[in-house]
């Protein structure tokens, strides 16, 4: 095969004419010092691969030639012409460059889908540490968390989409991320000896709450008791004049934001200090206290017992946490999933129009 070209007034370039023959070697190389023609043959040949007419830029008056033929004599189609610019000249803005040897405006395109997805990517992931306190690799750790493998982020968060906008409360959203599932406590917490006072306790636990006059289990804790009497006095339900009945063996009407709290402080207090649940919580105690590292894991159960009814499945509680984390930065969420799922339709057809 031969490539003819014929130049003149093409960027700066006066008169260029030149045979290619390709029967006998598959490419050349032109070398020539700075400011002779390469960057304007370049140019010459983009404006063909794109249908345009080459000109002068300094002397427009004059009348451009770009004939780029075959041996034929024939155009060369601008399909069959592909201009790989300095890689600074085109992508050198980005940090994360894509090797799609495609058009310049296509590889923009794409680019700037990845820009805009990390963008969001790391606003959601600071939010979510600035949430859990947490040191780790929160992108690996929500996904080992959703998935069977620490390299599913997106995937994670797709699968409890609809969990998380159903979800309207966050009862672990303070919880401390890092000592709870720390990996020597989680050793602690699946021995033997703990996990049967463990259960021991979650079963007196599920006993008295299932007696309880107003709490019930997997229905109505006292974090949901106390969720509903902060947002009716944060709504002005009592300043309002108005009352709620609580349903037991005898109904109580009540007025006032106060006289609520104090009902289901009295409630849970009558269920932690009972005689037996004491005596399991205290053996668990002293099992955590044995190793150093877990006293600090110890100290924090005794300020938050309620946790401990869910430590018996640590992969489901570990769920509930960060569905909890993801809830109370329901927004960056909501961008993040929005922007990558807008994003997948028109990544795919730029690598489609890559891979042609």
């Amino acid at each position: 095969m031969k490539l003819s070209i014929d130049l003149e007034y093409c960027y700066g370039i006066k008169k260029l004419k030149h045979e290619f023959d390709f029967s006998k070697r598959g490419a050349f190389a032109i070398y020539a010092p700075n400011g002779a023609m390469k960057s304007s043959l370049a140019k010459t040949f983009s404006d063909a691969s794109s249908g345009k007419k080459a000109s002068d830029k300094i002397f427009p008056e004059r009348v451009s030639k770009s004939d780029i033929v075959d041996e034929a004599g024939s155009a060369l189609p601008a399909e069959s012409i592909l201009v790989v610019l300095p890689y600074d000249e085109v992508l050198g803005h980005s940090p994360k460059t894509s090797t799609l040897l495609v058009n310049a405006a296509l590889r923009k395109e794409y680019e700037q889908l990845h820009v805009d997805i990390d963008r969001a990517k790391d606003t959601f992931l600071k939010a979510m540490k600035v949430q859990s306190g947490s040191k780790r690799d929160l992108e690996k750790e929500i996904s080992s968390t959703f998935t069977p493998s620490d390299n599913q982020f997106y995937k994670a968060l797709g699968r409890i989409q609809e969990e998380v906008t159903a979800q309207k409360e966050a009862p672990f959203a303070n919880l401390k991320y890092d000592l709870v599932f720390d990996e020597k406590a989680l050793e602690v917490l699946g021995a033997k000896d703990v996990k049967t006072a463990l259960d021991s306790y979650i079963r007196k636990y599920n006993e008295l709450i299932e007696a309880s006059t107003y709490f019930k289990k997997g229905v109505f804790n006292y974090y949901n008791a106390s969720t509903i009497a902060k947002n009716l006095a944060d709504n002005g339900f009592f300043r309002a004049k108005h009352s709620i009945r609580l349903n037991a063996d005898e109904a109580i009407d009540i007025a006032d934001e106060k006289q609520l709290e104090q009902l289901i402080a009295n409630e849970k207090e009558t269920i932690s200090t009972d005689a037996t649940l004491k005596k399991t919580f205290a053996q668990i105690e002293k099992l955590l206290s044995k190793n150093t590292n877990n006293r600090s894991l110890e100290a924090y159960l005794s300020e938050n017992e309620d946790i401990l009814p869910y430590l018996s499945n640590i992969a489901e509680f570990k769920e509930l946490v960060w569905k909890s984390f993801i809830v109370q930065n329901i927004d960056c969420y909501n961008d993040l999933n929005e922007k990558y799922r807008s994003a997948e339709k028109r990544r795919s057809e730029i690598e489609e129009q890559a891979g042609k």
